[in-house]
């Protein structure tokens, strides 16, 4: 019996000599990054339940966007569980902001870097001496104008045209409007100056549906200015009648305080001026309306056609603007030049708005409003109101 006690005994000891040497278990975590950051925190081996952080650090023009286990957490606790842990930090580079600036105009501040998603930049267009700010490359209009970063690189340029020296006339029009001297994109009254499609502010080589600003490349396509379903894209329609400043050719290349006139301003100026048809304005060969301030009140509205005698009391130093027969462009080609004006006003057609309105005239005619397709480039005569 003692002998069996004894070895009981010795069983019992060996027992706990082991019990007392087994190892505990750890967990080997290993933390990486991709290119562009590294990571803050020890890797090794850890007991369960303990926890270690980490810290994701972005170098410079990356960001981090997350962890290889879909996990966003930064910094990150990790607590050590039954399982080795092995994820890695990946970063991005940040979008690269480009801005410049075309011709006539600068950029004022610096702002060509790369940006964390969700930051801003402001930046500034400042136009040269005589020039004006027209839009950005994506047609924007603000400036300033502040840009809030995504995960795509930005790139626009600033555009800028030359501010055309636009004196007016005082008419003596009850509304006091007054009217430029010349057509927008001329120097002098008898010159065409530039065309215009309605809403567009740059000229360009081809006047046609496919290359009008506001529609899919048709008539029933319209994409802004569009009261009836029929006419707009995929059944658009908006409540815009006239146009807004910044489709304004006449505001946006001679600044605010211009626009092109509206329907009412053309009637006006039918009904309260004296028109007379000339072939030859100042010696110059130009077709088209002398609109003089009337003198009495027996001569507004009167138009004196081409086989018309005007009265003999009106001449050249009177106040007066011309209005020389531009004619049209329709795709690339120019008509009734020197034979008919068209000469666009702000408001949509009020039936059709695959039309915009106009004032129109020849030799024998004067119509205000008349209307036409708004994709044609017209000329533009600006206003200047009180």
């Amino acid at each position: 019996m003692r002998r069996l006690f004894w070895a009981a005994m010795g069983v019992a000891l060996i027992s706990m000599v082991f019990a007392g040497c087994k190892k505990e278990t750890t967990y080997l975590v290993q933390v990486t990054a991709t290119e562009g950051g590294t990571v803050e925190g020890q890797n090794g081996e850890y007991k369960e339940g303990e926890t270690v952080v980490f810290t994701a650090i972005p170098a410079d023009g990356y960001y981090f966007t997350n962890w290889s286990d879909g996990n966003t957490d930064n910094p990150r606790t990790i607590i050590i569980s039954n399982k080795e842990v092995t994820i890695t930090a990946e970063f991005v580079q940040s979008p690269l902001v480009t801005i410049t600036a075309g011709d006539n105009g600068t950029i004022d501040t610096e702002v060509n870097a790369r940006y964390t998603p969700g930051s801003s930049v402001t930046v500034t267009a400042k136009p040269d001496d005589g020039c004006g700010f027209v839009r950005w490359s994506d047609g924007n209009t603000d400036n300033p104008r502040t840009i809030t970063i995504g995960n795509e690189d930005i790139s626009l340029t600033a555009l800028f045209a030359v501010m055309f020296f636009a004196p007016t006339v005082d008419l003596g029009l009850e509304s006091g409007t007054l009217w430029a001297t010349c057509n927008l994109g001329a120097e002098k009254p008898w010159e065409y100056g530039d065309y215009y499609a309605w809403g567009e502010t740059e000229t360009k080589d081809c006047y046609n549906w496919k290359t009008y600003k506001y529609c899919k490349g048709s008539y029933n396509t319209i994409t802004k200015y569009c009261n009836n379903a029929e006419f707009g894209n995929d059944g658009f329609t908006d409540a815009l009648k006239t146009l807004l400043p910044e489709d304004d050719a006449a505001t946006i290349l001679l600044g605010s305080d211009y626009s092109m006139p509206t329907n009412a301003e053309w009637k006006e100026l039918g009904w309260q001026c004296y028109w007379v048809w000339t072939y030859n304005y100042n010696n110059q060969n130009i077709n088209g309306y002398i609109v003089y301030k009337a003198k009495a009140e027996g001569d507004k509205g009167t138009k004196v056609f081409s086989d018309g005698t005007p009265s003999a009391s009106y001449s050249l130093k009177d106040a007066h603007i011309f209005l020389p027969g531009a004619g049209f462009l329709d795709h690339m080609a120019l008509n009734y030049a020197d034979s008919r004006g068209y000469y666009l006003s702000a408001s949509l057609g009020e039936d059709s708005p695959d039309r915009t309105h106009f004032c129109y005239f020849n030799s024998r005619d004067v119509v205000c409003p008349s209307d036409y397709y708004r994709y044609c480039g017209y000329s533009v005569r600006p206003v200047k109101r009180p």
